[in-house]
């Protein structure tokens, strides 16, 4: 299936507002980014774009965000790809099992946009 758009960072949040400001914050960065609000739509979106970068909110309620991280690392087409965990779940647990999944990062909301860019940045570069 050919890739519809080339996308730098896809952002899965069910908070619209939250992944619409991300998006409109990674654009002004040089980043070509979308977003999803619901995570079952979110994997076929990825699936198809192959984006560089994910980011994933944890608390999602179709597929969470643990479970998509794993879905994407254990899938041949999206395993190459680099997962933030960007979620207000503050448990260590969460991390650990994060990273253990495959994430590459994991960053707790909010955190201040430089945090963010600099994590970005030291995954992927802008072209």
């Amino acid at each position: 299936m050919p890739i519809k758009n080339k996308f730098d960072i896809y952002i899965v949040d069910d908070n619209f507002d939250q992944a619409n400001i991300l998006k409109l914050l990674i654009e002004h960065y040089g980043y070509k980014a979308t977003f999803s609000t619901n995570s079952e739509d979110a994997f076929e979106g990825i699936l198809q774009t192959q984006p560089r970068l994910v980011i994933l909110d944890l608390m999602m309620p179709e597929i969470d965000g643990l479970k998509l991280c794993r879905m994407l690392k254990e899938n041949p087409k999206t395993s190459s790809i680099k997962v933030i965990i960007y979620s207000g779940k503050l448990y260590e647990t969460d991390r650990r099992k994060a990273i253990r999944l495959g994430a590459d990062i994991f960053l707790t909301k909010p955190t201040k946009s430089q945090v963010l860019l600099d994590s970005i940045k030291s995954l992927i570069a802008v072209n």
